[in-house]
């Protein structure tokens, strides 16, 4: 009797984990829609659209799922670089985290820093 009760909470605590992929899913669609809404809203307070890159873009730079007691709260981190200015070496760093519990991601850092991509 016991196994089964085991077998039971085993399988509930499978069961409510979130594959990976729809962590990486709904993490490209935030990253998609924060980049938007940045350019959008350098738009709207400077208008000065040639200052900006013909295709903005982001780079994920750290990804990581957590797994066991450190996957309790938050299961996934993400470190995020967007690119949106054409003639200025700036870019702006995101950091995120992916909640368990309501299963949504979470920005919970942003900061300006002076360079270019590392990548180009």
């Amino acid at each position: 009797m016991k196994f089964f009760f085991f077998a039971i909470a085993c399988a509930l605590l499978l069961g409510c984990s979130e594959p990976t992929e729809r962590i990486e899913t709904k993490l490209e669609a935030f990253l998609q829609d924060d980049l938007e809404f940045n350019v959008a809203e350098y738009l709207h307070g400077s208008g000065d659209r040639a200052a900006l890159l013909d295709t903005p873009y982001y780079r994920i730079k750290d990804f990581r799922l957590f797994e066991g007691a450190k996957a309790e709260i938050y299961s996934a981190y993400a470190e995020v670089d967007f690119f949106m200015y054409k003639n200025i070496k700036l870019h702006e760093k995101r950091k995120y985290r992916y909640d368990a519990h309501y299963r949504h991601w979470d920005r919970y850092f942003k900061k300006l820093y002076f360079g270019g991509d590392s990548l180009q």
